[in-house]
Order: C-alpha cells, then structure tokens, then sequence
C-alpha cells in the first residue's frame, strides 16, 4: 500500500496540480490532507476544488479557521479594516459559500485507520494547537533551516518528540505547519512532516510532499520535490489583484513562494521590533504608522535578488 501526504498548500493550484500528476505516476492508493489550503495564494476556489476531486483524508489548519473565523464575524475587528489583514480579507472575499461550507466540516486532526497497516493520526500543528510547531531531533542541516525560519533559535536544542510520542496512541503521526519536510523514528513510532506543496521553508522553493509505503511491517517514507510552473503563479498574483490588494504580506508571501525561505517571518519580526520599540509589546495590530515603517524599511530588496538568482522558475 502507498499513501501520498501533502500539506499547507496555500492556495497554489499549479504546485498542487503537479504534485497530483506526480503522485498518479507513482500509483498511490489513498491521500491524506494535513492543513492549511487557503490563504496567501491567487487561485483559493480552484485550489480546494481540486484538493474536494482527490477524496482524500482531509483536516483543517489554522488559515482555515481564520477563514471560518472572518466569515462568522468572530475574527477580530481590524481583520475587516487594517492594511496589515489585506492579504487575508482578499482570499476571504473570493471564497464561494460552497467552500466554505466545506471548510467548516473539516476535523482538525482525525485517524487513518485501513486493514492490515498501522494506523496514523493527523495533525496539522501539534496535538493540541493547529498553530504549534513540532520540531524533530534531527541533523545540523536540518535545524538549521528551523534555525533560520526562526523556529528554533541558535542556542536552542531541538526539543524532540518523546513527549508527543506519548500522548498518541498511533505509532505514526503526520503534521504539517513548519513548512519544513522532516521524519523522526523512535521506539517503534514515526512522526513526518511532508513539506510544503506552496511556500517551502528549507530553501527548495518546489512543491513538496511525502509517500508513505507499507513495506516489511512498516511505513517508510519518500520525500518528494516537484517542479512546478512559478510563472504562472506569479502572473496570477499579478492578474487577480491579489498583488496589489493583499499589501505587504501578498508581496512577501510571493517572496516565499519564489526563494524557499520565510519571508513573512522575516517581515513579521522586523514588525515586532519596531512595535516593541514604539511601545506596543503585545500587539495584534499595530498603528499605521508603525506598519507604513517597517514596510517601507523592509529589505525588500535583498530577497527580490535571492529570487532573481534562484535556478527554479
């Protein structure tokens, strides 16, 4: 038996696409959905339309309940109004209520279970939160890409996942969130993190996911990067408006998209220092005076050139 595990595909209708060619030539027989459709992406109903054909095992992420979240009135006030939510009401503004609807009967993690193989239990972040991270004991090259997506600081061990292994009664658990492809086994027990179909943080800017073979008693897992057409993608942050609609976080999510590195992360904090500084050190939304600065002092500049020197698109 062979399972595909995708996750965090962020509205990029061209990388899933090739990821679904690529998972059709190697046979799979079923496909398992880790979170995190919508949001930061120009194509959200095309995307999840394709994602609804596969039938899948699928569960929400975080960026669908911030959709729900919006949707239902429940999101915070400067979400329908701010500069800094532009990229998000954007996406939420071209969700159809068909969509929608599907979105909110996702479970946010739920258990494989099928005849003769070990059952696996997915999550998008950690057990508990669709917003945690869970980070592996892994080599040096490996957290360094947690190190510089700043999930991880320099000093920091990597905290493992011995506590999480214990509160799971599957022996495999899949994950999305980081961005970052990854798998640990321990005592018997297997936890993976296929990547990022969009927005890959280990500085491969394909489209990633993972197939999972049952073989000799147990899953092994093949990471897989696939090239997709980026132009296409960029055209469309271009044509549907979402470039020019969705503000700096669209211009950074393309970013991402293009280089493989967390580029919104890197805004997100230049943010923080300028709002802690000012005096806002818990911020949700910052004045637009504080967002107009750490947009215009962003250098920008310096991940365009990584973008432009990048050998994929």
């Amino acid at each position: 038996m062979r399972l595909a595990v995708l996750a965090d595909v962020h509205d990029n209708l061209p990388a899933l696409e090739a990821v679904v060619e690529d998972m059709r030539r190697h046979d799979v027989d079923g496909i398992i959905a880790a979170g995190d459709y919508v949001v930061r992406g120009p194509f959200p109903v095309e995307t999840m339309r394709l994602l609804r054909s596969l039938d899948a095992w699928i569960i929400r992420g975080n960026t669908e309940g911030y959709v729900l979240a919006y949707h239902a009135g429940r999101a915070p006030k400067p979400w329908y109004t701010s500069d800094q939510w532009a990229a998000l009401r954007w996406t939420c503004e071209h969700l159809d209520r068909e969509t929608l609807d599907f979105i909110g009967s996702l479970p946010e993690q739920r258990v494989v279970a099928l005849e003769g193989v070990a059952p696996i239990r997915v999550v998008h972040g950690t057990l508990n939160d669709p917003f945690g991270r869970l980070i592996p004991d892994g080599d040096q090259e490996l957290l360094r890409w947690f190190r510089e997506a700043g999930f991880l600081s320099r000093d920091d061990d990597p905290p493992g996942l011995t506590s999480t292994f214990a509160q799971v009664d599957e022996p495999v658990l899949i994950c999305g969130h980081t961005h970052i492809p990854w798998v640990e086994e321990k005592d018997g027990r297997m936890a993976c993190n296929p990547g990022a179909i969009s927005g890959a943080l280990n500085g491969d800017p394909r489209a990633q996911y993972a197939l999972l073979t049952w073989q000799d008693g147990r899953w092994r897992v093949e990471h897989r990067s696939v090239s997709y057409e980026l132009d296409r993608v960029r055209q469309a942050f271009h044509d549907r408006g979402l470039l020019a609609e969705g503000g700096a976080f669209a211009r950074a999510y393309l970013l991402s998209i293009e280089t493989g590195r967390n580029v919104v992360g890197q805004l997100l904090w230049h943010l923080d220092r300028l709002a802690v500084k000012a005096g806002y050190p818990d911020w949700v939304v910052v004045p637009e005076t504080i967002w107009d600065r750490a947009v215009s002092t962003f250098p920008w500049d310096s991940y365009a050139e990584d973008s432009r020197r990048s050998t994929y698109g």
